[in-house]
């Protein structure tokens, strides 16, 4: 029972962190396009695009992390090595966010780089391992 309250406190850090990798990717990636086609920028959305990266990040928490959470916790002991299948997993949920978030073709016209996608949101993973790990140390039912 304990795993589960733990697994859903880092539902809060897990929006938080990947709403501000999402927003970053845009700040970083989606300035490059300069097209009335693409109307869900920062740029035209304002405040509304960190309330769309938030919604994104809390339908994705269930599907991606919150398994990854429960095994983590369950058979990994070492708070170090927690670290590794957290920022590599962010890390691949960049990959798949950069396709959701851009359409292919002003992924492949606008050289929006995959890699810088997968480097922030790898970063997001890792400050979620670092919460985990101080949440896990520092509350005292989960």
């Amino acid at each position: 029972m304990r795993i589960f309250y733990h697994c859903f406190i880092m539902w809060i850090p897990f929006i938080v962190l990947f709403a501000l990798a999402g927003f970053g990717l845009e700040v970083l990636e989606g300035r490059k396009i300069r097209t009335s086609e693409y109307m869900t920028g920062f740029r035209d959305l304002g405040v509304g695009y960190m309330f769309l990266m938030g919604s994104f990040a809390f339908i994705l928490y269930p599907i991606s992390f919150l398994p990854l959470t429960f095994i983590v916790n369950r058979f990994m002991k070492n708070g170090l090595f927690k670290v590794v299948p957290f920022t590599l997993f962010g890390g691949a949920i960049g990959a798949f966010s950069l396709t959701i978030i851009y359409d292919s073709r002003f992924i492949e016209e606008y050289n929006i780089s995959i890699v810088n996608s997968m480097l922030i949101f790898g970063i997001a993973g890792f400050l979620y391992a670092l919460v985990e790990n101080a949440v896990k140390k520092n509350i005292k039912f989960v």
